[in-house]
């Protein structure tokens, strides 16, 4: 499907609102709006949408529930600082995985794909390394590569040994980088 309207600028509700036109009686000939969205969500876009003098049918279409705890040897490594870099693609995906399995090690690289979501990653105690310029899984992939791209030419200007966030941990094994 195509989308007929899309944020000009922020990608949120906030965002959407900004360019959602005021309902016309004279040119709309319908004047609802079906808005199936997920039972976390804020009521930004339901009460913006009121005010614009639609009427909104608010439909509860799907539920967020947290994931069952991943294995131990998981946790321990997502603790412990056994990844390189955890990407945050929402609020609850934060919250979630800090609720699920502990808060990341201080050497993993943390990446987030909006604002909104480092946000909550801060609140959460976590330092947010990366942040894609516009909120998609390929920015955010992009924009992971572009610091790890970076950091690799500090340490090497620097003269450091080039190695993984992980191999960064007390007690880890370091490599160097040919």
């Amino acid at each position: 499907m195509k989308p007929d309207l899309v944020p000009s600028g922020e990608q949120s509700a906030a965002g959407l609102l900004e360019d959602w036109p005021p309902y016309d009686p004279v040119f709309d000939p319908i004047d609802r709006v079906f808005l199936p969205r997920a039972d976390i969500a804020t009521e930004t876009l339901v009460a913006g949408l009121i005010e614009l003098g639609w009427e909104v049918d608010d439909v509860t279409a799907y539920r967020t529930v947290r994931a069952s705890p991943p294995p131990a040897e998981t946790r321990e490594a997502i603790k412990g600082g056994g990844f390189d870099a955890v990407l945050f693609t929402s609020s609850s995906t934060v919250r979630n995985l800090v609720g699920i399995a502990g808060k990341p090690h201080n050497v993993t690289v943390i990446a987030c794909i909006g604002p909104a979501t480092a946000k909550t990653a801060e609140e959460h105690g976590l330092r947010v390394d990366v942040m894609a310029p516009e909120p998609s899984v390929h920015k955010l992939a992009e924009a992971l590569a572009d610091f790890g791209l970076r950091r690799r030419a500090a340490a090497r200007e620097a003269g450091d040994p080039v190695s993984r966030p992980s191999e960064r941990r007390p007690g880890a094994r370091r490599r160097r980088a040919t």
